[in-house]
């Protein structure tokens, strides 16, 4: 894969373990559109980027695409994760690659230590030490055990629609554990997460409900683009099917007077 080559490239040519010296920063990077915000090559000596899942179908169109950790936290075994491509992609991961359990076909793959981290935080009296729904509440709560400084959260809207709505909660009390603790935080504008529509009991309106707006009639917009265009290749798709038949009846046609005078 000529991504996999890309990688190696960026973190040297044999296979990378987890650093044992920390750097200060790390952005973690998921699929939304503000990924494209990620500042692949600055701060390359103090920055950590991780990536998750089916990132190597994005990375592609990342200038300066870079990683240091890859986490795959899913069952490996079910339909959705268990593909071809996927597989392929995991055994071939150049750098550390975090799963759930470790398999001798991903010669890279890192137990992430899910446990330890769930105790560490309980041992400090966190209510919420195991309150993890998802891949990015848990890459959160483990840039805090490391150590980290400043964490980025960037392609990750948690827009509450959807399968996010209930995974939004836990992103967001790990990130007011980075506030309580003084991890200085980034969230691009475009993500829902730590933002509201209004103070409860002081305002009835303020500019992220009319960016909310803003980006419904965007949304609109573009589903009725996509209707229009799926509206065309119906009509060309019909089109077709209709040339297609006369072809083949004029063969037919064809056929049997060419029949009638052999």
């Amino acid at each position: 894969m000529n991504l996999v080559n890309t990688i190696r490239e960026s973190v040297g040519m044999e296979p990378v373990k987890a650093p044992e010296k920390r750097k200060k920063k790390v952005c973690i990077v998921g699929f939304a559109p503000s990924w494209k915000e990620t500042p692949w090559q600055e701060d390359i000596e103090n920055t950590e980027i991780w990536v998750l899942n089916e990132f190597y179908k994005v990375a592609p169109q990342a200038k300066g695409f870079r990683v240091d950790r890859w986490f795959e936290i899913h069952d490996l075994d079910s339909p959705s994760k268990n593909t071809p491509e996927h597989i392929a992609f995991l055994k071939q991961c150049p750098v550390p690659l975090y799963v759930r359990e470790k398999r001798d076909d991903l010669p890279n793959s890192v137990v992430l230590p899910i446990f330890d981290i769930i105790a560490y935080f309980r041992n400090k009296g966190y209510q919420g030490a195991s309150y993890l729904t998802n891949s990015i509440s848990e890459m959160i709560a483990f840039a805090i055990y490391e150590g980290f400084k400043e964490v980025s959260v960037l392609g990750v809207d948690m827009s509450t629609a959807g399968e996010y709505g209930f995974q939004k909660p836990s992103c967001e009390y790990w990130l007011g554990v980075c506030d309580g603790l003084g991890i200085k935080l980034y969230i691009p504008d475009a993500s829902e997460l730590l933002k509201c529509a209004f103070i409860y009991g002081f305002e009835s309106n303020n500019k992220l409900t009319a960016w909310m707006k803003a980006q419904n009639k965007e949304l609109s917009s573009r589903a009725k683009q996509f209707q229009q265009q799926e509206q065309q290749a119906q009509q060309a798709l019909m089109q077709a099917q209709i040339a297609q038949a006369e072809l083949r009846g004029a063969q037919s046609a064809y056929k049997e007077v060419l029949k009638r005078r052999a």
